[in-house]
């Protein structure tokens, strides 16, 4: 009998310190769960690990890999609404310049590959931009030549590309 009460009261405390944990403002998630896992593990309970669905990318893994900095990957991302399940998940993970935990988001396959396709898409727009607005330069710098060339004729400068 007093065995009984023994466990009765070793139970009572485990399930008391699991509604303590699940109420804590302090832990992050992870933490919640690491602990909940180590409290349920006295009741012998079958506890499933998360599936993890495919690899998952950083931003400044991608960013590494695309030539740009993760800040560069992170504005895309946020500007083309990329942060959402569809293309990859948040997580908490370490900041890399203090102790505490920061929350952030690592994409799957699907938002690599759009990450990709838009920095494509960037990077060619961008090109064509320059080449734009370098034409314009090159024919002002033609034009200014001409003029000063002809000063003392009466030639019309060439009209401005459209």
């Amino acid at each position: 009998m007093q065995q009984l009460q023994l466990t009765i009261d070793q139970d009572s405390q485990l399930l008391n310190d699991l509604v303590s944990t699940v109420r804590s403002p302090t832990l992050s998630r992870s933490a919640k769960l690491a602990e909940i896992g180590r409290i349920l593990a006295h009741f012998d309970l079958p506890i499933e690990a998360p599936r993890v669905a495919g690899q998952l990318w950083s931003a400044t893994e991608l960013g590494k890999e695309l030539g740009v900095s993760a800040q560069a990957i992170g504005r895309l991302a946020n500007q083309h609404q990329l942060k959402r399940p569809a293309f990859g998940e948040y997580r908490l993970d370490q900041a890399a310049s203090s102790r505490k935990q920061v929350e952030c988001f690592l994409y799957n396959r699907a938002g690599r590959d759009e990450i990709t396709r838009l920095k494509r898409t960037n990077e060619h727009e961008q090109a064509a931009s320059r080449k734009r607005s370098g034409d314009r330069a090159a024919y002002g710098v033609q034009t200014t030549i001409e003029t000063m060339q002809g000063a003392g004729e009466s030639r019309d400068p060439v009209p401005a590309p459209p």
